[in-house]
């Protein structure tokens, strides 16, 4: 398991909160998410050998919002 954290810009609401989290959690390999408002933060636990990071940062984009 190794733990990833990505910066998500554009957040601005719990809505945005959830629906980062959600988009997160639904990658392949993603153990858990927990998203972080206030520092605009998600922070990812990946199982190793079957998460990747870029899928990750796909699904962010894909729910509207930019991963730095």
């Amino acid at each position: 398991m190794t733990q990833e954290i990505i910066k998500v810009e554009g957040m601005s609401c719990m809505h945005c909160q959830l629906r980062v989290k959600k988009a997160v959690e639904d990658v392949e390999g993603v153990q858990r998410a927990d998203v972080n408002l206030q520092t605009k933060q998600v922070t990812v636990e990946l199982e190793e050998g079957k998460a990747n990071l870029e899928k990750v940062r796909a699904a962010i984009r894909e729910a509207g919002y930019e991963p730095i």
